[in-house]
């Protein structure tokens, strides 16, 4: 059966982000083939849809994991559900691409959608697990955690300066990061810049004004980081109702 090309669209619905995952439950949209630097994981609670893998393969499924940085096209017609994006270098990502047996396949990423919910500790009561954190973190991790709130908009942050303030060596923070709250440093900085460039954007500024507030260089650094987290510019996700998760 020939199946429909995807045509650009722009996702609506609910959006949930907080560090290391988005999520935006509702409508399943169309996209034409592109890649992200995030896992992807697309489930349809009501209908299907269709993906096209990097060699023109093509299933109809309900679910799918889709590994960081492999082209694909995504086409869906009246389908609902979720599809979220996971950092690849968090916890949670690891475990998600390690149920995919061939990251360029589109077969194998039907399969490992149908190990996720069905019966995988990743997916629980109809969600996907978040990254973290630890129920109790270390205190220097706590401690930089609370400095990055609110020094978020000076450019860089670097991970010495921080491990000074919270009187630990660089590489011990590193691995605490890593190890407390399921996802990288470098990562967990970039989501938390995301994550406060998109609750900006949400309350009504310009994508100047929210880069500028999150701590990017201008609009274009804000534009080409979500692109290549999110395989698309902020205008596709303007249309979302968003619920800023901060941890």
């Amino acid at each position: 059966m020939q199946e429909r090309r995807p045509s650009t669209a722009r996702w609506s619905g609910l959006g949930r982000l907080r560090p290391g995952v988005l999520e935006i439950e509702g409508p399943l949209g169309s996209l034409p083939r592109h890649s992200h630097h995030s896992v992807q994981v697309a489930i349809a609670h009501r209908g299907t849809f269709v993906l096209e893998d990097p060699r023109g393969r093509r299933e109809r499924m309900s679910a799918a994991i889709v590994p960081a940085d492999q082209p694909h096209a995504f086409s869906a017609d009246d389908a609902w559900g979720v599809v979220a994006h996971v950092e690849p270098r968090s916890s949670l990502g690891t475990e998600l691409t390690e149920l995919v047996d061939d990251p360029s396949h589109v077969r194998a990423w039907q399969h490992a959608g149908h190990t996720l919910t069905t019966g995988h500790s990743a997916y629980v009561h109809g969600r996907l697990r978040a990254p973290g954190p630890n129920a109790r973190l270390h205190p220097g991790v706590a401690a930089a955690r609370t400095r990055l709130q609110t020094e978020l908009d000076s450019r860089p942050v670097r991970l010495r300066d921080l491990a000074a303030t919270v009187h630990l060596s660089e590489s011990r923070l590193s691995h605490l990061f890593a190890q407390d709250l399921g996802i990288t440093f470098r990562a967990y900085v970039r989501w938390l810049r995301l994550l406060r460039a998109t609750e900006a954007v949400a309350q009504g500024r310009t994508l100047t004004e929210a880069a500028h507030l999150a701590g990017f260089t201008d609009s274009s650094h804000l534009t080409r980081t979500c692109r290549r987290t999110f395989g698309g510019p902020p205008t596709a996700f303007s249309t979302i109702r968003w619920e800023i998760l901060p941890n």
